[in-house]
C-alpha cells in the first residue's frame, strides 16, 4: 500500500511539473530583407514574441548560424502574457548574393515532447 501511494504521489508531482511551463510564440519566425545594398551597411529586424505559458520565460541564448549575424534579446524573464524581442542584425559586407541565416533561440521551456529551442530566420539578397 505504501508503494502504491508513493508511486501515485511521484506521478502527480511529475505531472504538475510538466503542466506548468513557459511557451514562446513568435509573431513572425522569418523576415525577408529583400534586396539590400552591400555598401548600405548593416540591417536589422526585431522579432517579437509572447509568452503563452503559465510560467516566466527566459531566453538563455540566441545562437546565429554564422558570424555575419549578431543577436540581441530581452534579458529579463518574460511573464505569462507579456512580450519580448530578439533583434537580428546582419552585416552584408563581403557577402553578395542570396542568403538565409538561422538563429537558434534556446529558452527555459520544459515540455517532455519538445526541445527547448526554436529557430527564427532572416533572408535576403545582397547587391554590390
Amino acid at each position: 500500500m505504501k508503494k502504491l501511494i508513493l508511486t501515485l504521489s511521484l506521478l502527480l508531482f511529475v505531472f504538475s511539473i510538466f503542466s506548468q511551463s513557459s511557451k514562446i510564440v513568435f509573431e513572425d519566425s522569418e523576415h525577408d530583407f529583400g534586396e539590400i545594398q552591400e555598401k548600405g551597411g548593416k540591417v536589422s529586424y526585431k522579432f517579437l514574441f509572447r509568452n503563452d505559458g503559465d510560467e516566466p520565460l527566459l531566453i538563455l541564448s540566441v545562437k546565429p548560424s554564422c558570424g555575419c549575424t549578431t543577436p540581441n534579446w530581452s534579458k529579463n524573464p518574460i511573464k505569462p502574457g507579456e512580450e519580448g524581442f530578439i533583434i537580428a542584425e546582419y552585416n552584408p559586407r563581403g557577402r553578395p548574393g542570396v542568403f538565409r541565416k538561422s538563429l537558434n533561440v534556446v529558452t527555459n521551456q520544459s515540455f517532455p515532447d519538445k526541445p527547448n529551442n526554436k529557430f527564427i530566420y532572416i533572408k535576403g539578397n545582397v547587391l554590390r
